[in-house]
C-alpha cells in the first residue's frame, strides 16, 4: 500500500511539476515574446500612421502650391546674407550697449576671407566681417549682456575673444576701482560670390534722420524738399 501510494504521489508530483513548468513556460513567453513585439508592431503602426499623414499633408501642400510662385533667399539671407550689412550690425551694437548699460569707446570693422579648407561643400567663397568693440563696463553682468545681445541675432555670429584689460587694484573696502575695459572681438559670416541675390538681401531698419536736410546729388535729383 505504501508503495502504490509512493508510486501515486510521485505520477501526481511530476503532474504538479509539469504543469508548473508550462505555466512558467506560458508566462515567460507572453511577457518576453508576445507582449514586446505587440508593442514593438504597435509603435510602428503608429509610427508608420504619423509618417504617412506627414507624407499626405507635405503632398497636399504641394498640390496646392502655386506653379508660378517665387522661391526668394530672403529668410536664408537673415542667416547669412550676401553683403556684409555693417550698418544693421552697428544698431544690433548700439542696441546692445544700450541693453548692458555699458559704453562703447571704439569699434574698428575688418573684412577676412574664410579658410577655404574648413568650407563646407557647395559653398565657394566665404567672408567674414571682423567687429572689434572696445567696451566700457562696471560689471561682468554688463559684459555679459552685451554680448547676449549681439548673439541673439538671428544672423550668424561668433564671439572671437574677449581681452579685460588690468584695472587698478582695490586696496580698500569703500575705493572704487573704475570701470572695466573689454575689447570684445565678433564675426559676422556673408557669401559675396552670390552676387545676382543682392537684390534679396535684408534691408537696414535704420531710423529717420531726424527733420535734418541731406544735401545729397541724389535729394537734388529726386526733388527731395529741406526738412523745416
Amino acid at each position: 500500500m505504501n508503495k502504490y501510494l509512493s508510486k501515486r504521489q510521485m505520477e501526481i508530483g511530476l503532474v504538479v511539476l509539469a504543469s508548473i513548468f508550462l505555466i512558467a513556460l506560458v508566462y515567460y513567453t507572453v511577457t518576453n515574446v508576445y507582449l514586446p513585439a505587440k508593442e514593438t508592431k504597435d509603435q510602428t503602426a503608429a509610427q508608420f500612421a504619423s509618417e504617412r499623414d506627414v507624407l499626405f499633408s507635405l503632398q497636399k501642400q504641394l498640390a496646392n502650391r502655386d506653379v508660378n510662385e517665387t522661391v526668394t533667399s530672403a529668410p536664408l539671407q537673415k542667416v547669412v546674407p550676401v553683403i556684409p550689412l555693417e550698418d544693421a550690425l552697428l544698431i544690433r551694437l548700439d542696441r546692445a550697449e544700450v541693453k548692458s548699460d555699458s559704453r562703447i569707446e571704439e569699434i574698428n570693422f575688418s573684412k577676412e576671407v574664410f579658410d577655404i579648407e574648413l568650407l563646407p561643400e557647395n559653398v565657394q567663397n566665404l567672408e567674414t566681417v571682423l567687429m572689434e568693440v572696445t567696451l566700457a563696463a562696471d560689471t561682468y553682468k554688463q559684459v555679459d549682456t552685451f554680448i547676449y545681445e549681439i548673439e541673439e541675432m538671428i544672423r550668424l555670429i561668433n564671439v572671437e575673444t574677449i581681452q579685460f584689460e588690468a584695472t587698478a587694484e582695490k586696496t580698500e573696502e569703500e575705493s572704487d576701482i573704475g570701470e572695466m575695459k573689454v575689447v570684445i572681438s565678433f564675426h559676422a559670416y556673408f557669401r559675396p560670390d552670390l552676387v545676382n541675390l543682392q537684390n534679396e538681401a535684408p534691408k537696414v531698419d535704420a531710423p529717420p534722420p531726424a527733420m535734418k536736410f541731406d544735401p545729397t546729388t541724389i535729394n537734388k535729383l529726386t526733388g527731395t524738399e529741406r526738412a523745416e
